[in-house]
């Protein structure tokens, strides 16, 4: 079954903003910048879809326009076969369905609530469960990522990195999505805290049938959860693989993610912008 299609996507920023987001200097002859450019993806029911490519590549804006936080500018994205501008599609239903996990989750997480306040959020907006069900589906969630119950009646101040971004994951799960979108979301993290991370993903998708979009600039990362990986380069997805065999790859970018991923570093396109 296909959860998440995505046709001929296109996002254009007037040229004036795009300068202000990322300090761009002005082009001759252009009013706007295509930053997603007729983007066609499909993700299935329990799948993982690695989305790979450099920092400005467009991966963070098809994030946004997924979960509608940004307009398109032409293409359509469906959720279960409905576009999520039609008028079957309310916009409390397509939060529903895709949740978003983003890199920085200090910022993602109010300082003064209890972990077990962030959990009852969602389900109190979503959901509209009482009390004494908010408190029994909240220690579910708390137990699914790995922590115990102790760990409700914490602030985040009081959490690592890794349990933070736990907590983050079990706010994700507490309105029963069908997506979750994960942008660089373990990337913060030590090596130890994204294998732990990485492997708790998988346990929850196997028990659940969820799909993910995960979205990151480290191959390394991508090979270890991804069913298939989308190469974005530039706005376009330049190459789809799930296979990983370099041999077979045909993009100059892709040659050049296999050749980083001991290493754990992010190229530039600039290099390869003539190839």
């Amino acid at each position: 079954m296909i959860v998440l299609e995505l046709r001929q996507v296109t996002k254009a920023f007037p040229l004036r903003l795009l300068r202000r987001r990322r300090g761009l200097k002005a082009q001759d002859g252009k009013a706007s910048v295509q930053a997603v450019k007729q983007v066609d993806l499909v993700l299935h029911r329990g799948e993982t879809l690695g989305l790979v490519g450099e920092s400005g590549s467009g991966k963070s804006t098809l994030a946004k326009l997924i979960m509608k936080l940004e307009t398109l500018s032409s293409g359509q994205i469906l959720l279960g076969g409905q576009s999520i501008y039609g008028p079957h599609m309310k916009d409390l239903q397509v939060y529903k369905s895709v949740q978003l996990v983003l890199q920085d989750s200090a910022s993602s997480l109010h300082p003064r609530m209890l972990v077990k306040e962030v959990l009852a959020e969602p389900m109190r907006n979503f959901e509209a469960k009482r009390p004494p069900e908010i408190r029994e589906s909240s220690v579910q969630l708390i137990r699914a990522v790995g922590l115990d119950e102790s760990f409700l009646e914490k602030l985040p101040h009081q959490l690592s990195g890794g349990q933070k971004q736990r907590v983050c994951i079990a706010r994700a799960l507490a309105v029963q999505p069908e997506l979750i979108i994960f942008d660089e979301s373990l990337a913060s993290l030590d090596p130890l805290s994204q294998a732990s991370i990485v492997e708790m993903l998988q346990q929850i998708q196997r028990q659940q049938e969820l799909s993910y979009l995960f979205i990151t600039h480290d191959l390394g990362l991508a090979r270890q959860l991804c069913d298939r990986v989308a190469v974005m380069y530039q706005g376009e997805i330049v190459e789809t693989f799930s296979e990983w065999e370099e041999g077979k790859l045909k993009h100059p970018y892709t040659h050049a993610l296999f050749a980083t991923l001991d290493e754990h570093v992010e190229i530039s396109s600039a290099e390869y912008a003539d190839k």
